[in-house]
């Protein structure tokens, strides 16, 4: 009987333990439901300036006006006004604003998905008013090194500029017909899709920490921690949607994470600085010298900080605060 009663009590701690690992397997689904759930209640209504449709459909006898109204509520982003004035008969600009308008000429299912985004941001960091600024700019003509994320956040004048000339459509002649074509690993998150996630993306620098340190894990985790940020803004969004990348890519970390972090593991690289393993595993590329897809180093720092956040009880806030990753990695208990 007594051997019975001892069973039965190791039986129930595995019972235990086993509920207590399901439960912290689903904490981070249990939010995102619970955000979007409140998304229903939300009374957050973001500020959307659409400064190019102001500029270029533009009645000429009121021009001045509108240059002036711009100049005076956002000096600092519209403060030359002959420059101003100049730009919008530019050709090349107005070139870029016809493609723009075609593809935006209504944004509002956009922006609405960008306003539920900062209705789950009051949750965690309220009192945001931010002013969401549309515009075009001619860079797209010019720039030998077209950006990751086209998205721009102003914290010193509380501005979020979009830059929509870079959201066409990876197809777009803006991208193919040039001297050298913009890689596809680029041009795939040149699409409207993507943009509510690279906004979020930029509004998590404000309130993450990073570690100053140069090893692999450091740049694993500094740059993953804006996408837990995102995913729990905009838990309506699939990863590669998140991420920023094709859904081949992220089928592709799923499949081959396992081999990838027994390599990383294996090799000692966690802790090295070597130059060679950010091009491996952290910068953006289509595919690397150890054919995989760019960053993947990075999505594995996310499904880490996504294994933490479910096995500890920690806020998002103290996530994106925390810079002992040694700490983190040990207690995310993260096997893939």
């Amino acid at each position: 009987m007594k051997k019975m009663k001892k069973y039965s009590v190791i039986f129930y701690s595995l019972v235990l333990v086993f509920l207590v690992s399901c439960n912290a397997e689903i904490k981070l689904k249990k939010e995102k439901f619970n955000n979007q759930k409140k998304l229903n209640k939300c009374e957050v209504n973001q500020i959307f300036i659409r400064s190019e449709l102001d500029l270029f459909q533009k009645d000429n006898q009121n021009l001045d006006s509108i240059i002036k109204t711009f100049n005076n509520e956002y000096p600092s982003l519209f403060q030359d006004t002959s420059l101003l004035r100049n730009v919008v008969f530019d050709e090349n600009f107005n070139i870029i604003f016809d493609s723009v308008y075609v593809k935006f000429k209504n944004m509002t299912p956009l922006f609405d998905v960008i306003n539920d985004g900062f209705c789950s941001l009051e949750s965690y960091f309220p009192g945001q008013n931010l002013k969401i600024i549309t515009l075009i700019d001619d860079d797209i003509v010019f720039t030998p090194s077209p950006p990751f994320n086209p998205i721009a956040y102003d914290y010193e004048n509380n501005m979020i500029l979009i830059q929509l000339q870079w959201f066409l459509g990876k197809n777009h002649v803006f991208y193919t017909n040039r001297r050298q074509p913009i890689p596809e690993y680029l041009t795939e998150r040149y699409h409207q899709n993507f943009m509510p996630s690279m906004l979020f993306n930029r509004v998590a620098s404000y309130y993450s920490l990073e570690n100053n340190n140069t090893d692999l894990l450091t740049s694993m985790l500094n740059q993953a921690k804006p996408y837990l940020f995102t995913e729990l803004m905009l838990p309506q969004l699939d990863d590669n949607l998140i991420f920023g990348s094709s859904q081949n890519d992220i089928d592709f970390f799923n499949q081959n994470v396992e081999t990838i972090w027994k390599y990383i593991l294996e090799n000692q690289f966690l802790f090295s600085s070597e130059s060679i393993l950010k091009q491996h595993f952290i910068i953006p590329a289509q595919r690397t010298q150890i054919d995989t897809p760019g960053r993947f180093g990075v999505w594995i720092g996310w499904q880490i900080l996504r294994s933490y956040y479910n096995n500890n009880d920690v806020s998002l806030q103290e996530v994106l605060k925390e810079t002992n990753y040694l700490e983190v990695l040990n207690k995310s208990n993260y096997k893939p």
